[in-house]
């Protein structure tokens, strides 16, 4: 049985690496309302997706799926709105190809980088609990992968939702080093109410490589305003208008847009990434309402709305009824460019994709925008999210104040500050290593919480001193959003919403504003909470969390990851 099993799936891989062809929708193959599809989704995926994938099968007292991709980072000339330039591709390709795995699979990522620099690939939105060496933070969790060699991330899911893989390594996956990251779940309350899925990555794009963009940002000169994108994409494509373009680029103003194609009386799940560096959004398809089921891998009551703001790193799933004339749709993801400190020159904050029925005419959409007001720069409002089963929601044992401000460092660059502590990454002796060499105390400038009590239930009070938003976003676990305040509110902890809160992993505390935001140390490990604005991480807007250290060096790490610690080099 298993010789047929393998046999059928060389054929099905061969198969598949003829099949070079572009991923415009990253749209499932198969109907989710045929259980036998759904118990074989992964050999399925063989038939439009051609990166390399093993699939191992165990029977034990431990039966689990064991998922193997090889994923290979390079970087080459690509143009993914029609503006070539040098870009980081994985598997030659842009967005990185499609991880998925079913909830309880151990998920084995092997990482050959093939760069002139060393790189990490983080799970984003995956717990590693008991693997928080996987986590691939540079200077909190691992050393990087050195240039022209190769480390195997290993780890067992037990969550399930929509998550992405991206580098953690400066700034690296503003530039193309990015894919989605799928766990479904057999048992998902949803499962039969839509039959096909639909990944939609959207992202900001910089025309300008994220080292010299950086290097000019983190001068006194920027006063602290963050670079403004050239364009926006959806999953990976779009045009843009080369007149804007610098003498003698390469540049081709007809490039073409994502394009989704629907079937006439399907239910679909479009689950939506934002992976920009510094663009919040509001998604919508004219026409066509959002049925909200999902916010970070927590399912939700179904909430409908038009149009969806979704900030960095955020992720929604939403159900869309393929029931409206059959012609061609906009897709549009608004780019919230009000949220800029500076006004953004030669863009189009207007990005578009088309969804169009089967068996529609070539006609270009003529659709017109929903017209429903949504306001800049906040997220969804969460009263409007509500979790799908009712939660029991701790009491706080430990409040832990997070004032977040911007102001010049003692050579007038303005830099990110963590209750008045800038973060610098310790690149030569990551926080985990330090850890298993017993130590206990950080330096300042490390912002390190140490957590010792076990299961202790904490509360992370954000404070936003700055006159912009941030979208914050904590590694090895979701968090209760007890609550939000915008400016010129006030935090009152008697109003706190501890009855049926969402939990997520990423949340926008507003520009001024205030946000409270509880979790369960139980998970020992290394653990990020940062705003996800790239240019804010790397001008130190960053803490992070110490969990449970003694049980951490009760946990055994890999070989490869302890030998990473010798071959760390300086940026």
């Amino acid at each position: 049985m298993y010789s047929l099993k393998i046999l059928a799936l060389v054929f099905i891989l061969i198969g598949s690496f003829l099949l070079l062809l572009p991923n415009e929708s990253l749209s499932s193959p198969f109907s989710l309302s045929d259980p036998s599809s759904y118990t074989n989704f992964l050999e399925k995926r063989y038939s439009e997706h051609h990166e390399f994938y093993e699939y191992h099968e165990f029977h034990d007292s431990n039966e689990y799926h064991e998922k193997s991709y090889n994923i290979k980072i390079t970087k080459e000339p690509y143009a993914p709105d029609g503006f070539k330039r040098d870009i980081y591709l994985v598997n030659g390709q842009f967005p990185g190809p499609l991880i998925e795995c079913n909830k309880g699979d151990v998920l084995v990522i092997n990482v050959e980088n093939c760069l002139n620099e060393d790189t990490t690939i983080h799970s984003h939105g995956i717990f590693q609990r008991d693997s928080p060496w996987y986590d691939g933070v540079p200077g909190q969790t691992q050393g990087g992968i050195p240039s022209n060699e190769t480390f195997t991330y290993k780890f067992k899911v037990d969550q399930s939702g929509t998550y992405w893989y991206h580098s953690h390594s400066r700034a690296q996956y503003i530039e193309g080093l990015l894919g989605p990251l799928i766990v479904h779940d057999p048992q998902d309350p949803y499962l039969h109410e839509y039959d096909e899925e639909i990944i939609v990555i959207l992202q900001d794009w910089y025309h300008t490589d994220s080292k010299t963009l950086l290097a000019t940002f983190l001068t006194p000169e920027s006063e602290g305003n963050e670079p403004d994108p050239d364009n926006g994409l959806i999953n990976g494509k779009n045009s843009y208008n080369c007149s804007w373009a610098p003498n003698g680029s390469k540049c081709d103003s007809d490039a073409p847009l994502a394009n989704f194609k629907l079937v006439y009386g399907k239910r679909y799940r479009f689950r939506i990434i934002n992976t920009s560096a510094f663009a919040t959004f509001i998604f919508s398809i004219d026409d066509h309402p959002l049925d909200v089921i999902e916010v970070e891998g927590m399912m939700t009551k179904r909430h409908t709305v038009h149009r969806l703001p979704i900030n960095i790193a955020q992720r929604y799933s939403v159900i869309v009824k393929a029931d409206k004339p059959k012609k061609k749709y906009w897709m549009r993801s608004e780019m919230e460019s009000a949220c800029f400190a500076a006004p953004a020159t030669n863009l189009n904050p207007l990005i578009k994709a088309i969804v169009e029925y089967e068996g529609c005419d070539n006609k270009d959409p003529s659709s017109t925008a929903w017209s429903d007001d949504v306001e800049n720069c906040v997220d969804l409002n969460v009263t409007d999210l509500k979790p799908y089963k009712p939660q029991n929601v701790p009491k706080v044992d430990r409040k832990i104040e997070i004032t977040i401000n911007f102001k010049p460092d003692e050579n007038n660059v303005t830099m990110g500050y963590i209750n008045n502590s800038t973060y610098k990454i310790d690149i030569k002796n990551p926080t985990l290593y330090k850890v298993y060499d017993d130590v206990k105390t950080f330096d300042t400038d490390q912002n390190a919480f140490i957590l010792e009590k076990d299961c202790e239930v904490i509360d992370i009070i954000l404070k936003n001193e700055d006159g912009g938003e941030h979208p914050f976003h904590l590694h090895g676990h979701v968090f209760w959003l007890l609550g939000i305040g915008v400016n010129g509110t006030t935090l009152d902890y008697d109003k706190l919403n501890t009855k049926d809160p969402i939990q997520r992993d990423v949340t926008t505390v507003p520009a001024k504003g205030w946000a409270v935001l509880r979790f369960v140390a139980d998970n020992p490990g290394v653990w990020g909470f940062h705003c996800h604005i790239e240019w804010h991480v790397q001008s130190g807007l960053v803490a992070q969390f110490v969990e449970l250290p003694d049980k951490i060096k009760k946990l055994n790490p890999p070989e490869d990851w302890k030998a990473l610690k010798s071959k760390i080099k300086e940026y």
